[in-house]
């Protein structure tokens, strides 16, 4: 049995936070902050202040978001399945 690779400083193991959400799924899937600044057209100090807590995204930037991840972290299961219905 395989010991699994330890996993990076910062890595938000129990996400609170959109920015923890954002952080969590850029590094699961390989992205730099630069990266998703690009998608998200914001500065790269941007998101280091979103996934650090220092700062809120805006009700725009939360959408683009979500768009880029593909869903909504912040919803709960019940919300989740009464979003899919629609």
């Amino acid at each position: 049995m395989e010991a699994s690779a330890p996993l990076p400083k910062g890595y938000p193991v129990n996400p609170r936070t959109l920015g923890d959400y954002l952080k969590q799924y850029r590094i699961d899937n390989g992205y730099t902050a630069f990266e998703v600044s690009l998608e998200l057209e914001v500065y790269e100090s941007t998101i280091h202040k979103w996934e650090g807590g220092d700062s809120k995204p805006t009700p725009k930037n939360k959408q683009k978001i979500i768009e880029f991840m593909g869903y909504n972290p912040m919803l709960t299961k019940t919300e989740y399945h009464e979003y899919i219905k629609k």
